[in-house]
């Protein structure tokens, strides 16, 4: 998921025309994957209402927060989306009987409390009449992923990975082109970054996502997906030399720690299994 963000710096496509091609070409990539592994016939069948509305809210999530950052600062935007991760883990407490115990919640507060760390605290609290639309954005942003995390862990198991992910992405990409007024043919440099664009953070990361929501308990995966911050910040530092303060190490260290701690508190075999089926690609 990370790789959207150095993808973006280094292309310098618009976010509309990023977020389309992310969705539309990874769903590209998954086609020629499934074709060349003979493995076609998982397409098949009509999608349900869940492929249908994750696919909007797959959408929804990454345009409402590339359009809030240019209401609100980015570390503001940034939290809100991330507070979807825990949000999930509560809310699937009460409607997926996913219980959370006092050291499964303590790890959860934990590591958004990392991710604060990694932010630097740097977080503007009053907004003015003129941040309002951002903060709006940023919240239909945090709803919109935390849908995606739910709705994804109650799919149907008749349903492929495969076939979810397919849907998900090509449902997401028509939802993205009514915003696509500017587009013209892309470049010829800019081709590679597309390519990257719909493999890595599209193909690959949906579909890691969508196995890892199928295996692990949404309070494993809210913790695990600080990583993504995490990665970001130690992109910015290795590839755009920026600084990376005492406090933000702390955020990094605390942050891997607690997904940790928690994903062997809950039959990491399940992990195992997860990570071996998304090696399987």
């Amino acid at each position: 998921m990370a790789s959207s963000g150095i993808i973006a710096r280094f292309s310098g496509l618009a976010a509309a025309e990023l977020t389309f091609y992310r969705l539309f070409v990874g769903g590209l990539c998954l086609l020629l994957f499934v074709t060349l592994t003979g493995k076609l016939a998982a397409l098949k069948g009509k999608p349900d209402w869940r492929m249908a509305v994750n696919g909007v809210l797959l959408a929804g999530f990454m345009l409402s927060f590339l359009s809030a950052i240019e209401y609100i600062s980015l570390a503001n935007a940034i939290m809100l989306v991330y507070l979807a991760p825990p949000l999930s883990a509560f809310i699937a407490h009460w409607l997926l009987q996913e219980k959370l115990d006092l050291p499964d919640s303590s790890l959860i507060v934990l590591s958004f409390f990392g991710f604060a760390m990694l932010q630097q605290f740097k977080f503007d609290l009053v907004l003015d009449a003129a941040q309002l639309p951002g903060l709006l954005l940023g919240l239909l942003s945090l709803f919109a992923y935390s849908g995606f995390l739910l709705l994804n862990r109650r799919a149907l198991p008749a349903h492929s990975q495969l076939q979810r992910t397919f849907y998900q992405l090509l449902i997401g990409a028509c939802c993205v082109l009514p915003f696509l007024t500017d587009i013209t043919v892309p470049k010829v440099d800019e081709l590679i970054w597309i390519a990257l664009a719909g493999l890595l953070p599209g193909f690959i990361a949906i579909y890691c996502a969508i196995i890892a929501l199928q295996h692990l308990p949404t309070r494993v995966y809210a913790t695990l997906a600080y990583s993504e911050p995490v990665t970001v910040i130690l992109a910015g530092w290795w590839l755009f030399a920026e600084s990376l303060s005492a406090l933000q190490q702390g955020g990094v260290l605390l942050i891997i720690a607690t997904g940790l701690l928690l994903a062997l508190r809950h039959k990491p075999a399940k992990a195992v299994v997860a990570v071996a089926e998304a090696i399987k690609l």
